[in-house]
């Protein structure tokens, strides 16, 4: 018996090869031939618009003009090109079901296909996890919590006010810097926001004399998070799809279980392990959540949990 993200294992689970996967893609495609003119509508009804999809496509991982094809009104005579797995995926990633054929799809990194859905589960808040939903999916952009710390592949913007009309938007390197021209590299990753205002009031003063703490103060600045990274982290054990997932670096255990199609009935609820650096940093309760709605223990996810 051994326990991963949740679930305990009594037996090597039978999954499809990457061979049987591909060719199920490939069926799903086919009975779909409208899959393209779906994903275009999808996109269109979300009111994102082209720049915005792209961001959020880099964001998640993926090449920011994947979806160009799908993008504004098809020209005529010319069609657009049949959707792959990657772009499903990434149609997915942007909280927008391509279909019901598409839904079956699973991210590609995973490798596998949705089994058929079979008959209600018997073990209370199993299904819970079952249900097509994209509400509790983190969004990408917006504010972020208090305790948010900053990492590689967060967009930042630094606006400047007062004596200088200034704004950027600064991507945090892989190393775990921003630059800032002028004012050069300042190394952000695992700070919070106040903690990187302390650090810019330092830097910025240096070159911005108007930059201070005081009320003489005659150049603000405010820095704040315009989109969020993409962690990949693994939900392995006796749930739908074990694989590797990519969710928001603001998407917690119940995150990925939703994205990992749930549990089975052979799971147990009582003990989500979740693992960082080979040690179990936590052990969520599923009936706290189902029963009073209590996420106190629903850890945020890290790249490389499992």
């Amino acid at each position: 018996m051994w326990c991963l993200l949740g679930v305990a294992v009594p037996a090597a689970s039978q999954v499809p090869s990457p061979a049987q996967a591909q060719s199920a893609l490939q069926q799903a495609v086919q009975q779909n031939p409208a899959l393209a003119d779906v994903i275009r509508q999808k996109i269109a009804q979300s009111g994102m618009t082209p720049d915005q999809v792209r961001a959020r496509l880099q964001a998640s991982g993926y090449p920011p003009s994947l979806l160009d094809a799908y993008l504004g009104a098809q020209t005529p005579g010319q069609a657009a090109p049949v959707p792959g797995a990657q772009e499903i995926a990434a149609v997915q990633a942007l909280g927008l079901p391509a279909a019901a054929g598409a839904g079956e799809v699973l991210p590609v990194d995973t490798g596998l296909v949705r089994a058929v859905a079979g008959p209600k589960s018997n073990v209370f808040g199993v299904d819970v996890f079952q249900r097509t939903s994209t509400q509790f999916l983190p969004l990408l952009a917006g504010p972020v919590p208090p305790d948010y710390k900053l990492g590689a592949g967060d967009a930042l913007v630094l606006i400047l006010t007062g004596d200088v009309e200034l704004a950027y938007t600064l991507q945090v390197t892989r190393e775990g810097f921003i630059l800032i021209p002028q004012v050069g590299q300042v190394f952000v990753s695992n700070l919070t926001l106040d903690q990187l205002r302390d650090v810019l009031y330092a830097r910025l003063g240096r070159v911005y004399s108007g930059v201070k703490r005081s009320a003489g103060a005659t150049t603000r600045f405010d820095i704040s998070v315009a989109n969020v990274r993409a962690n990949q982290v693994y939900v392995v054990g006796e749930v739908a799809q074990p694989g590797a997932y990519q969710i928001s670096s603001l998407g917690t255990v119940l995150t990925a279980l939703y994205a990992a199609g749930g549990l089975t009935d052979r799971a147990s609820l009582r003990a989500v392990d979740i693992r960082r650096a080979g040690k179990v940093v936590a052990t969520l309760d599923l009936y706290d959540y189902l029963l009073r709605g209590d996420t106190h223990s629903d850890l945020r996810l890290e790249t490389g949990d499992v």
